[in-house]
């Protein structure tokens, strides 16, 4: 009995270990074009930078990380930004889109803007977001294994630890 017992309990225990990696979970949306996108297979490269924000006060951080990288509408890495509203946003998607569209004029920027109306938590959860406070930059696989995950406002240390991730 208390070899059953202790057996149950250090299985427990080795279950509770057991650390998943973060992933970019499967997705249906549209990019700010109208365009369906299914996340994602559909990421522009292989891997692709994935900025994620959660609020529209966090714009100017996943700028500052842009223009540190260099990026640009064509060549160089491929990058996207998934602005993550939640569920009960998609009562309001049309007004969303629109008013983000009318700030994005480029057709391939807003073709890199894939707005995320699902469950935060569980998407938090999947990709092992702690905190929805900080803008979050991934590195993506088209599986959607993340390489690489970086919280918060662009530093030389953060982007050595992306580049690094990529090559």
């Amino acid at each position: 009995m208390i070899n059953k017992i202790f057996a149950a309990l250090l299985a427990l225990v080795v279950v509770t270990q057991v650390h998943a990696e973060p992933v970019l979970p499967k997705l249906s949306t549209n990019d700010l074009n109208g365009q369906e996108v299914e996340l994602p297979s559909d990421l522009p490269g292989n891997p692709t930078i994935v900025f994620i924000a959660f609020k529209q006060n966090q714009q100017p951080s996943i700028n500052a990380w842009v223009n540190r990288l260099g990026l640009q509408d064509e060549g160089g890495p491929a990058w996207v930004e998934l602005p993550v509203v939640g569920q009960g946003a998609a009562l309001i998607r049309t007004y969303i889109d629109n008013g983000m569209r009318s700030g994005i004029t480029s057709k391939k920027m807003r073709a890199r803007t894939m707005t995320i109306y699902s469950n935060r938590r569980a998407f938090n959860r999947a990709m092992e977001i702690p905190t929805m406070s900080q803008i979050y930059v991934a590195l993506v696989e088209q599986d959607g294994t993340v390489r690489s995950m970086i919280a918060g406002n662009v530093t030389e240390e953060k982007v050595d630890k992306l580049r690094a991730a990529i090559y």
